[in-house]
């Protein structure tokens, strides 16, 4: 009798996790792949691959198969050490190696005998050509998005740096002007590639959807601060991605690290600093205030890390009418 009691309860609440569950989209993530090859040529199975993530400390390793060829998938966008090692033959590895989201990245190795005690690194990356993803895009990286000047600290205006993608620039535009739109009211955040619709674009934040389903917009409007990297798929991408007909924007979140980091900002505009306007007798109310910090750093090295940010915006902007000047009027 009891197990009959406990069974619904148990269906209930795998039924209520499958619903709270995220969508089964493609993560945005990346991987390394390759080949192990000895200094004739010969491949080597069963040898070693490790990669390290420098900034957390946390690592990820496979061997190789009978011919030679590794997979580390699954991968977070981070700078890399990918260290190689197989009994009888030299150690050797090469780092900082970036991997971007959703990349694909391949690094072959070539292992020499190791007829003295000597360790191989390689410190400087060759650049990246990806042969496995036929996707077309462009990743924007977290030092473009901290360091290019971004106008209300809106991060899709950098989106713009991939070919064929504008944002939204038609005054009557639902995303723009509209006075009943929630999109616009919290600004125009609206991509289009190759003349899609606005609402076409497809948003991501760590492989979760982030969709104002109303509109089409972005729903969570995360800060530059937060923001590790992010890629606009254009063209060809797989077939994980593509709900919608339009641009699909991949965001990844900051994580924390070994070390503590953090910032502090205030943006300050106000009345005292304004010049009025050709028709104003004096400079409108306008005061603004736009500030806000993160921190991230380590809860338990190399295992457990944080990151928090937030900021706020504060407006306020006063309206210029012509005066109206009074007609008398005289009797006849």
């Amino acid at each position: 009798m009891c197990r009959r009691s406990i069974f619904p309860i148990i269906l209930g609440v795998f039924a209520l996790l499958v619903a709270l569950a995220p969508s089964g989209y493609g993560q945005a993530v990346g991987s390394f792949s390759g080949t192990v090859t000895d200094k004739s040529g010969s491949t080597i199975s069963d040898a070693t691959v490790r990669a390290i993530s420098e900034a957390t400390g946390i690592s990820r390793e496979v061997k190789t198969d009978e011919v030679g060829h590794y997979l580390i998938p699954l991968l977070p966008p981070a700078n890399y050490t990918v260290h190689v090692e197989f009994s009888g033959f030299q150690t050797t590895e090469q780092r900082g190696v970036t991997l971007q989201v959703d990349e694909a990245r391949t690094l072959d190795f070539s292992l020499a005998p190791a007829a003295v005690s000597s360790q191989i690194e390689v410190e400087a990356a060759a650049v990246a050509v990806e042969t496995t993803n036929p996707s077309l895009g462009q990743v924007i990286t977290g030092q473009q998005v901290a360091q290019l000047p971004l106008n209300g600290r809106d991060f899709v205006q950098l989106a713009s740096l991939t070919p064929g993608t504008v944002q939204e620039t038609n005054p009557n535009s639902f995303f723009t002007s509209g006075a009943d739109s929630e999109v616009a009211a919290r600004g125009s955040f609206s991509l289009s590639v190759g003349g899609s619709r606005p609402n076409a674009t497809d948003w991501l934040l760590d492989g979760v959807d982030n969709n104002e389903l109303t509109s089409g917009g972005i729903g969570i409007f995360s800060g530059i601060d937060s923001i590790q990297e992010f890629k606009v798929l254009t063209y060809n991408y797989s077939a994980e991605y593509g709900t919608r007909a339009g641009p699909t924007v991949l965001v990844t979140t900051r994580s924390g690290a070994n070390d503590f980091h953090g910032s502090l900002f205030e943006f300050l505009r106000n009345t005292s600093l304004d010049a009025k306007s050709f028709f104003a007798t004096s400079p409108e109310k306008f005061n603004l205030n736009q500030y806000g910090g993160s921190l991230g750093g380590p809860i338990r090295k190399n295992k457990t890390f944080f990151f928090i940010d937030g900021e706020q915006k504060s407006q306020r902007h006063g309206q210029t009418e012509p005066a109206r000047q009074a007609v008398q009027r005289h009797p006849e």
